[in-house]
């Protein structure tokens, strides 16, 4: 056999949760038995939480699931799915433009959902065979903010994904990207845009909460995980950069409880009633824990709690998340490009600093004694 010298390329692989195949309890079960049997997400006892899943989530959580995933259910496909595989398209073409030469080309891949992880792994053994195998993999989690339940749980499928493989790149993975420019200045341009719209059509809005997918506190108070700092992080940077906001009338709360466990507090259901009844009843809403649609900001946000807000007497505007935007698209090219190609400075210059005063501000967690 002849061998030829690889081109120097970077295959960069964005990675998601996924979704279920369709909105149906059987392939709710399936999906939610891998989702909440892997012990970076439930992370109890596992002999215990096999018990409770077997026995106690998985007979009734599916068929309830179900209706919820139906109602943002396009008869084919679901927004995260959709958006994410649109996302790396639009992202691979604005990379042609700055990477003529082909140094750099992008996959997505998914957790739970085809296309797979090993599935994208066994198309660059693929190109190996044809000499055009990429020389370096790099692998970019789409959560903006670093958790153990998110971010270490993908390291955790690749590391196992890699123990099969004979062939093994020089590898990396991007662990957080809440503080860059791309995510930063496009988070913030589509909540300007959005109070714009607002005002256009006669809403004044009286406060924009800034929502962040739960967790449970232990994980930050006992473990030491960044998500809760991250999260600050984020929701400082974007406050402070906003146009049509000012920062006091902005709030930051976390969503999506599961279980009896104390999550981070203040939750959002309770942090947009307290607003309802203070007064202040037009309420904008954003969510920067995801880049892309999903059941959390469709259905939780912009279905459920827009309900809930109007039983309380105010009303919801649920602000998209970043999904295909044009410039968002872009910038994460250039971030992306930059990631595999730049050097260490060009990386520094890729994010925002936080100033330490806010870090003096940031609400303390602590457990509740009781």
């Amino acid at each position: 056999m002849q061998y030829q010298h690889p081109k120097r390329k970077t295959k960069v692989v964005f990675v998601q949760l996924g979704s279920p195949s369709e909105p149906t309890p059987k392939a709710l079960r399936k999906y939610l038995r891998a989702f909440l049997g892997d012990p970076r997400v439930v992370d109890i006892n596992p002999w215990l939480w096999k018990i409770i899943l077997n026995f106690f989530v998985l007979p009734f959580r599916p068929k309830k699931s179900a209706k919820l995933y139906a109602r943002i259910w396009d008869g084919e496909s679901f927004p995260l799915i959709t958006n994410t595989r649109d996302f790396t398209k639009k992202v691979s073409e604005e990379l042609k433009k700055i990477d003529p030469e082909g140094y750099v080309e992008v996959n997505y891949a998914f957790l739970l959902s085809p296309p797979y992880v090993h599935e994208v792994y066994d198309s660059w053994e693929e190109d190996l065979k044809k000499g055009t195998g990429a020389t370096k993999l790099l692998v970019i989690p789409m959560f903006p903010q670093y958790s153990e339940s998110t971010i270490a749980s993908g390291i955790d499928a690749l590391a196992k994904e890699l123990s099969k493989r004979v062939k093994i790149p020089t590898f990396e993975v991007i662990t957080n990207f809440h503080r860059t420019h791309a995510f930063i200045n496009n988070s913030v341009n589509l909540v300007d845009k959005k109070l714009v719209n607002l005002e256009k059509q006669g809403k004044k809005i009286d406060s924009l909460v800034i929502t962040f997918h739960g967790m449970q506190k232990r994980r930050i108070v006992n473990k030491g995980d960044d998500y809760y700092r991250h999260c600050y992080e984020t929701f400082c940077l974007i406050t402070q950069n906003l146009k049509n906001m000012k920062p006091e009338n902005c709030l930051m709360s976390f969503q999506s409880r599961f279980g009896s466990e104390e999550w981070i507090t203040p939750y959002t259901e309770d942090v947009v009633r307290k607003l309802i009844s203070s007064g202040k009843k037009e309420i904008a809403i954003y969510s920067p824990s995801f880049v892309a649609d999903c059941l959390e900001t469709t259905d939780e946000l912009g279905h459920e709690l827009v309900n809930e807000a109007k039983e309380w007497g105010g009303n919801i505007y649920p602000i998209e998340c970043l999904n295909t935007n044009q410039s968002w698209c872009k910038d994460f090219a250039k971030y992306t490009f930059t990631q595999a190609e730049g050097s260490a400075q060009d990386k520094e210059n890729l994010e925002y600093k936080v100033e330490n005063k806010y870090y003096q501000m940031m609400p303390r967690l602590e457990m509740n004694k009781s």
